[in-house]
């Protein structure tokens, strides 16, 4: 079970680029709506891919294709495997993506 200390962090990570001041909606939105670090880390994993996946495609892709995209495609499987709470949600999606990455040149 994730500690508030440790939440505090993950929650620090995820919304840092987003909030600059010491006040943030978008702080009190996931405060109020989860205590748990690890949907934190996989919400910052997922917008990563969303990102890249938008940077392929030439457009933004939105929420809920990459996160369909996140769970058809493996990574949330991987996620599952690679969590770890001492680890950033930028370490995270390496693991996963590199672990994507070997398979499908396998394959």
């Amino acid at each position: 079970m994730t500690t508030k200390a440790k939440f505090a962090q993950k929650l620090h990570e995820v919304v840092k680029p987003y909030c600059k001041a010491e006040w943030c909606l978008l702080k009190e939105i996931l405060v109020c709506s989860h205590s748990d670090a690890r949907f934190l880390v996989q919400l910052k994993c997922v917008e990563h891919y969303k990102f890249e996946l938008s940077q392929i495609m030439g457009n933004d892709v939105g929420w809920e294709t990459s996160h369909s995209e996140w769970v058809i495609g493996g990574f949330a499987k991987k996620f599952a495997e690679y969590y770890n709470e001492d680890l950033t949600a930028e370490q995270v999606y390496e693991k996963i993506i590199k672990d994507i990455h070997v398979k499908r040149i396998i394959l």
